[in-house]
């Protein structure tokens, strides 16, 4: 772990907006008025990532705040990119009206995050691709909201949250289960022991490699599309030759660039897991899963299924499996669980779902919801800007979202070696393990490394 123990770690002070002289007419938006937040009180945000999940789902919850605004995206596929520009000029020019002055374009995530007029960044790259502009960005005295699953190996996921400790950044892991009212309530009534003392956790997980993407049959070797950058987009990860199924949607089925259903949707329920337990900033002690992988070179090579038992040092088991989306806690006296996305809550006994949290017992973190100036629905987004706002944490913060992640990871490594491994969760190593330790880092192809992220913030041209 040399390579990542000498990164130079420096605080950068975080850099006055750009100057702009008003207007001779000043819109009733920019002031303020008809309701609007005035252009002075809004978080400016940079979009780096503009596929279908970024300019779909991200940008669609960042139209919702009116304190903030993009005013910048950023994507290695120029068409990709060109899309989410228009979709927010469409956006904005509608609601701002003549005080909006348009999105701009960055190829190089480098150049958006070395502007002094973004405030924040939001990262809706493929996996490998989220921790090094996140600590760009927490180097440069930007806010961060990362998707998840937060990293690709737990070696840089420590060196995250270090470096958004160091700097003072606000961080959110972006995942919405922890702003969902029965997601909160079935954690909370397990923390005050409606179940009894918790002894088992059980999460599902979909079987398969589901939702595959669309290029996942294109697996014939081409030449990149002119407007692509795939030099870039494969970033840090050994060289590989291009082929569409590689890349866009398909990406996560391949262990250089991700981790499988396992970290895919792990990082959802497993956090859930985590919060029932209340474990956020730590972790299991011994690992051991089966799983069935195909051959490392084949490029998709994730296991579609896994079966993993975890211990906790306070006793508590988990098994994580391959079936369909679920969590359940089992306590002594009862459990409390959900079967599929979203589904509702089930309980041993009704009375569980009744029960009211009293106002001496633990109370979860819950985000206020609120859509310009009306209550309403909110999420991991609203949060994230009213955490710059006050700067207190968000609900799912750097060290969570890493200690959710490593769970997925170890388990892939306990799957890969083929064996029950023990894991010191202070330390982040396996005990007495050469091997399995190894499997927590791997080398950075350059110049896509964490230690060149300091140097692309002097200013440097880009690469």
């Amino acid at each position: 772990m040399n390579d990542f123990n000498q990164m130079t770690r420096r605080r950068f002070l975080k850099a006055s907006g750009v100057a702009i002289t008003a207007p001779t007419i000043i819109s009733s938006s920019a002031l303020g008025l008809s309701g609007q937040v005035s252009a002075s009180n809004r978080i400016t945000l940079g979009l780096i990532g503009c596929g279908l999940h970024g300019a779909g789902w991200n940008l669609d919850q960042m139209f919702r705040n009116d304190d903030s605004e993009v005013i910048a995206v950023c994507d290695v596929d120029e068409s990709r990119m060109k899309k989410a520009q228009e979709k927010v000029n469409a956006h904005y020019s509608k609601k701002r009206g003549r005080s909006y002055h348009g999105c701009s374009t960055h190829s190089d995530f480098r150049d958006l995050i070395n502007r002094k007029d973004i405030d924040a960044v939001a990262i809706c790259t493929p996996d490998h691709w989220h921790v090094i502009p996140a600590i760009m960005a927490a180097k440069s005295g930007k806010d961060v909201i990362c998707e998840k699953p937060l990293t690709l190996f737990v070696a840089e996921g420590r060196i995250l949250c270090d470096v958004v400790k160091e700097n003072d950044r606000i961080f959110q892991t972006a995942s919405e289960n922890r702003s969902i009212d029965t997601y909160i309530q079935m954690c909370e009534l397990v923390r005050n022991g409606r179940i009894g003392k918790l002894k088992r956790i059980f999460v599902t997980l979909p079987l398969g490699n589901v939702g595959r993407g669309s290029n996942f049959n294109q697996r014939d070797i081409i030449e990149p599309p002119k407007d692509f950058n795939y030099e870039m987009w494969q970033g840090q990860a050994p060289l590989a030759p291009y082929c569409p199924a590689r890349c866009h949607g398909s990406f996560r089925w391949n262990l250089a660039y991700s981790g499988g259903v396992l970290t895919d949707w792990g990082a959802h329920l497993i956090d859930l897991a985590q919060w029932g337990n209340n474990t956020v900033e730590t972790g299991p002690v011994e690992v051991q899963g089966v799983g069935k992988f195909p051959p490392r070179d084949a490029l998709f090579n994730t296991t579609p299924e896994f079966n993993i038992d975890y211990k906790y040092a306070n006793g508590v088991t988990m098994n994580v499996s391959s079936s369909k989306p679920g969590i359940r806690f089992e306590g002594e006296e009862g459990w409390i669980g959900f079967e599929k996305w979203r589904g509702p809550l089930q309980a041993s006994d009704k009375k569980i779902l009744d029960s009211k949290i009293g106002p001496n017992e633990t109370h979860l973190y819950r985000p206020r919801v609120v859509i310009g100036r009306r209550e309403g629905k909110g999420g991991e987004h609203r949060n994230f800007i009213d955490c710059v706002k006050t700067r207190k944490p968000c609900y799912a913060p750097a060290e969570t979202g890493h200690r959710t992640i490593t769970i997925a990871h170890i388990g892939n490594i306990s799957m890969l070696l083929g064996r029950k491994l023990k894991w010191n969760p202070e330390a982040e190593q396996f005990v007495n393990d050469a091997e399995a330790n190894s499997m927590l880092v791997r080398k950075q192809r350059e110049p896509w490394t964490i230690n060149n992220t300091s140097s692309w913030l002097k200013g440097e041209p880009s690469q």
